[in-house]
């Protein structure tokens, strides 16, 4: 006798053999069509660990990938500084599985959670009425972890719009805290359907929906390359103290500063010129600044690939000297290739499309807030020291470097500028016309592409930060039309220095140094 089969019907799941606790992982992770009932208990059989975690271990390897879990640079450089990670996921997205992720590889990470506000023994109990105690009690424990400074912060909550993550963004701003926000990648994150089968908290398939057209893409203000907070601080004084040897060393030079600052109340210049931001103490580099997504050209630079993948990545910048000028005090860095393709900047790409290089190396009306002084130096011959002024003692290269190669933890300093020049310092491009400055200091590429890259470690009052990059350009522009030799530069601590005018003074360091950096943004 024949049996028709109805097509209608759907046959039984062979998963649905397996035990009970087996099957229900199989279905909550969408592996029930893929995997054979004997090839599971042949991997039961074979295996010490338990189906599930292997299945996570599988979940984690195809979903959870990021750089900050799998980059052995990246994780080194994240458990020796202050990270805070910003979570963002629906119920069910994956978000749970993620946090657990990562404290399995940051051992002493804290999570902070609005959720564990609802715990009681064991057992989740949701009161609508006490979700803001809950999020404040949640950004209290945030707030108590970076006063402890706790190496690994993991906010864990849902984050759906920007003002729900804001508190916590403020807060490793004012601690000293590099963000990085993350969210799962699982396939399903969006679908409210699969989302609401999913999640454990039992939320219904509207509200879910109603979160879902809510939710909103953090697009930073800007994305760049963060130094931690003690090497920041490193650099910060390595800044500080080259802008006090310049302005000793070269009378002029203080002379047009102090013009500037008629009021200086104890006669230190640097503190009265470049006032410390007594909150933020993190230096970085900025790729681009993309405004939330409103500044013209952002949400394309936040959409793009290279952008997306980098993301939370560390690379090994450059630093291989200082700029001091009558506006800003900045640390001049050079990119690896993997690094210049993220970096864009605005002032830069228009300096290159004019179609005329300036007939002066510097604009009075464009790079100093006063006028010049009758007599400034001309780049060609750099000033005598003052009889008035002895000479700044200088340390031992050797204690300096070490003191900064401690600072690090193990990044080591290039040996010799010429160690990179197979890849990065290639000069095939310039071949034809290379300035006289790159043959004396062959990081300083006053033509190529990245050359506006910067760390700015001060601004004189009312400048904003982005003057940095206009001066540094304007200085680009004088070492590209300046002869070069030897006699034209005065010895400092660990490199040599050069005035070109009363409102540029320039610092080239003996040994550049490597310095990790994390990509990231500002939010």
């Amino acid at each position: 006798m024949q049996i028709l089969e109805n097509k209608n019907v759907t046959p039984r799941p062979r998963w649905l053999d397996l035990p009970k606790a087996i099957s229900k992982f199989f279905l909550r992770n969408r592996l029930v069509d893929t995997v054979d009932c004997k090839e599971v208990q042949e991997i039961m059989a074979k295996s010490s660990t338990t189906p599930q975690s292997s299945a996570n271990s599988n979940i984690v390897a195809e979903w959870m990938r990021f750089p900050f879990t799998e980059d052995k640079q990246t994780l080194k450089f994240i458990k020796e500084s202050k990270i805070m990670f910003v979570i963002r996921g629906l119920s069910g997205s994956g978000k749970s599985t993620l946090v657990r992720h990562l404290q399995s590889i940051y051992h002493d990470s804290i999570v902070c959670s609005a959720d564990n506000y609802f715990m009681k023994d064991g057992i989740y109990c949701f009161d609508q009425e006490k979700l803001s105690s809950a999020h404040e009690h949640c950004q209290e424990l945030a707030k108590k972890a970076c006063i402890e400074n706790r190496n690994v912060v993991i906010i864990d909550n849902t984050n759906v719009r920007y003002w729900e993550a804001k508190p916590y963004f403020i807060l490793a701003s004012n601690y000293n805290y590099i963000n990085i926000v993350a969210s799962p990648n699982t396939p399903w994150k969006l679908d409210a359907k699969e989302l609401s089968q999913r999640n454990k908290h039992d939320v219904d398939l509207i509200t879910i929906k109603r979160k879902v057209s809510s939710f909103e893409d953090f697009i930073p203000f800007y994305y760049g390359w963060f130094v931690n907070e003690q090497l920041s601080a490193r650099l910060l004084s390595m800044g500080r103290d080259y802008f006090k040897e310049c302005t000793e060393l070269y009378p002029l030079f203080r002379q047009h500063l102090e013009t500037l600052c008629p009021d200086i109340t104890d006669g230190n210049l640097i503190k009265d010129y470049f006032p410390e931001d007594l909150k933020r103490k993190i230096v970085h580099c900025t790729s681009r600044y993309v405004g939330k997504g409103r500044a013209e050209g952002g949400k394309e630079y936040h959409q793009k690939e290279d952008v997306q993948k980098s993301y939370g990545k560390v690379f090994i910048v450059t630093l291989y000297g200082f700029i001091i000028t009558d506006k800003t005090l900045g640390a001049r860095i050079h990119l690896p290739q993997e690094a210049l393709v993220l970096f864009d900047n605005p002032e830069e790409r228009q300096r290159d499309m004019a179609s005329s290089p300036l007939k002066s190396p510097v604009s009075p009306s464009k790079t100093s807030r006063h006028s010049p002084l009758k007599s400034p130096v001309s780049p060609r011959k750099t000033p005598k020291r003052s009889p008035l002024k002895p000479q700044v003692p200088l340390r031992k290269p050797s204690d300096a470097n070490a003191n900064f190669d401690e600072c690090i933890r193990g990044i080591s300093l290039l040996k010799t500028p010429s160690s990179q020049a197979k890849d990065d310092l290639s000069l095939k491009s310039e071949s034809k016309d290379v300035a006289a400055i790159t043959k004396l200091f062959p990081f300083v590429r006053p033509k190529s592409r990245g050359r506006a890259a910067h760390m700015t470690l001060g601004t004189a009052d009312k400048i904003q930060s982005k003057q940095t990059a206009i001066d540094l350009l304007d200085i680009c522009d004088i070492e590209k039309s300046s002869p070069a030799i030897p006699q034209d530069f005065e010895r400092v601590k660990e490199g040599k220095s050069r005035l070109y005018d009363d409102s540029h003074c320039c610092i080239y360091l003996d040994k550049p140094y490597n310095i990790p950096v994390l990509f990231t943004g500002s939010y």
